[in-house]
């Protein structure tokens, strides 16, 4: 991500946490915004950034933190996946907008700091199923589309998945509950030509259903697909 001269870095908790203490002095919102270099989805949020940051001037701070390198500070705020944004006020988390999702995004911003223009202007720019899918797709290096969460699956079938995951060694995962979405969860299976779920994408790529996890768990090829 491109240096800003109106954003700061953090690079570990002892920093993130002096800039904390630093704007709720000031009575400043801080946007901390999750990121990875090799993220397009990332790149593409820099403008909405960008424009964030002129909307509210001081009385907000983007703090930009690189979430596979500073993992001391991921850990704290539970980061899965990016691009992730998570808005702070008074040292504590009151917003959280995974992906990238503008609009979302501005909406919030406007709910806790006032009105945005942007955030209307941004309403007429919403993207198309079509670029949506691909964000989420590559929203993590790996990605399991599946019923419920990691913690709580909602169907057996994902329940597997996510063990045969686990036991090639990838804890940390992204993943999208598509029972939450029914535009994703139709839009994905004909996307991908695959029928049913749950699918993993590894960089962007699907793998495959259950049946295939399975089968690239039992032979040691999931753990080298994951780590490719």
């Amino acid at each position: 991500m491109q240096d800003r001269t109106n954003r700061v870095e953090a690079h570990s908790v002892t920093e993130l946490d002096a800039l904390l203490s630093s704007s709720a002095a000031s009575q400043q919102h801080v946007l901390l915004f999750f990121w990875a270099g090799w993220s397009e989805a990332c790149r593409d949020m820099e403008p909405v950034l960008e424009a964030v940051e002129v909307e509210y001037g001081s009385a907000l701070k983007v703090v930009g933190v690189e979430a596979e390198k500073a993992t001391d500070v991921s850990l704290r705020y539970a980061v899965q996946a990016v691009p992730l944004c998570i808005l702070v006020w008074q040292e504590k988390e009151v917003e959280r907008v995974q992906g990238m999702d503008p609009i979302e995004l501005q909406d919030k911003l406007a709910s806790r700091l006032g009105t945005s223009p942007i955030a209307e202007q941004g309403r007429s720019q919403k993207m198309s199923l079509d670029e949506r899918l691909d964000m989420l797709v590559n929203q993590s290096p790996v990605m399991l589309f599946m019923k419920g969460s990691p913690d709580a699956p909602r169907c057996g079938f994902s329940q597997k998945a996510v063990q045969a995951l686990r036991d090639a060694g990838c804890t940390a995962f992204g993943h999208f509950d598509i029972l939450e979405d029914q535009e994703v969860r139709q839009g994905l299976k004909e996307k991908s030509q695959w029928p049913t779920y749950p699918q993993l994408y590894v960089k962007g790529e699907l793998v495959g259903g259950c049946d295939i996890i399975l089968e690239m768990s039992k032979d040691g090829s999931l753990a080298e697909e994951i780590n490719k």
